[in-house]
């Protein structure tokens, strides 16, 4: 499992969202990716990434089964990255 990781500086959910992130990493160990909302506009445009901050995208065998956006608990992350394991 893979996960793009798209935030923005000064983005304070995303700032939130980081440690919940790397807890759930250490828990289900899958690879992240992370772009930023300013710099890497080809992953924005490809992945239709509108302005509401983070996103994450959830990739198994290199296919999008699920994706989050805005800040979410670690409780709903593990629920979803649970479900998919």
């Amino acid at each position: 499992m893979k996960i793009y990781k798209i935030d923005a500086l000064g983005c304070v959910s995303c700032i939130i969202m980081e440690e919940r992130i790397k807890k759930l990493k250490d828990k289900f160990s899958f690879e992240l990716e992370h772009y930023d909302y300013d710099y890497d506009k080809d992953i924005i445009e490809k992945y239709n990434i509108g302005k509401k901050m983070p996103v994450l995208i959830i990739f198994n065998n290199n296919i999008e089964i699920a994706r989050t956006i805005g800040e979410k608990s670690e409780k709903e992350l593990e629920d979803i990255i649970g479900d998919i394991k």
